[in-house]
């Protein structure tokens, strides 16, 4: 994989070492965003094998973009098939890591502001006694819907369509909700960022 379409990968190995000894075979649960746009139900679990669409220059306007061009100026081996796909596990384990609380794996890939969002949601959670049972999130179709360069500074908007079931218990074990059974799709556009000129190959996530 070529430098600059390395997202998360740097971090990858060790977060995916730490799931195991925690637990094999174990999912967790996110609660969804209030900014995620609920478009449609899905009741197949099956949905969840799909492997994602990565839209890229032959079917996205985006990509004929000015900011895309400059980009590829400046950076010409960059892959947006690389970086889509690179995006979409980066979408799948900040939904599993924030569902697990686990905050050290989250600030390593949140910009500050986006961590303490996603810090607060966290102990809130916490604050009501909800445990965070099982999940099942999938990515189905992602998109580059914006570029910009500022400061030497890129930004990258993502248009993320995804599947996703949980399952919520409270503090005595009683059910709060379970979809896990009946998937909702959803969609939200995340930004990731990453310093051109950073020796640092890996994009965090900078806005929802």
């Amino acid at each position: 994989m070529q430098y600059f379409d390395i997202i998360i990968f740097a971090v990858l190995a060790g977060y995916l070492g730490i799931k195991l000894y925690r637990t094999l075979g174990r999912n967790t649960k996110i609660e969804n965003h209030p900014s995620n746009e609920k478009f449609m139900k899905n009741t197949k679990d099956e949905v969840l094998n799909k492997k994602p669409e990565v839209v890229t220059e032959k079917n996205s306007a985006a990509l004929k973009g000015e900011g895309l061009d400059y980009l590829r100026n400046i950076q010409p081996n960059f892959d947006e098939k690389n970086f889509l796909l690179g995006a979409n596990k980066a979408y799948e384990m900040i939904i599993e890591a924030k569902n697990e609380g686990n905050k050290k794996f989250l600030l390593s890939l949140l910009e500050d502001d986006v961590f303490r969002s996603f810090e607060k949601e966290i102990l809130d959670r916490e604050i009501k006694g909800n445990i965070i049972e099982a999940t099942k999130v999938k990515v189905s179709r992602s998109e580059i819907t914006d570029c910009k360069v500022d400061n030497n500074i890129a930004y990258l908007t993502v248009n993320f369509n995804y599947e996703i079931g949980t399952l919520i218990k409270a503090s005595d074990g009683s059910v709060v909700s379970d979809n896990l059974k009946e998937l909702d799709e959803f969609s939200s556009n995340w930004i990731f960022s990453r310093a051109l000129d950073s020796e640092d190959p890996n994009w965090k996530l900078y806005s929802i």
